[in-house]
């Protein structure tokens, strides 16, 4: 059930398809090359992403102390 449901999240497989399939045929699905590539694609767009939110946050904590900073001085 497992390996099915894997299939179904990572592909473009039903659960109903998925579970109709061998075993050993779904993990050498999860064992191949193709997939293998498409989880180093996915960490990157990951890393990517966490990346613009780590910006975000020092544009935002610069926003903070620009704002403090202006608050003093009137």
């Amino acid at each position: 059930m497992n390996l099915a449901s894997s299939l179904a999240l990572y592909s473009s497989t039903s659960l109903a398809d998925a579970m109709q399939m061998q075993p050993s045929t779904v993990r050498k699905f999860f064992e191949g090359k193709p997939f293998d590539d498409w989880k180093k694609g996915r960490e990157s767009e990951l890393k990517t992403q966490a990346a613009i939110v780590n910006r975000l946050n020092d544009v935002i904590r610069a926003c903070g102390i620009v704002a403090k900073t202006i608050a003093r001085t009137r």
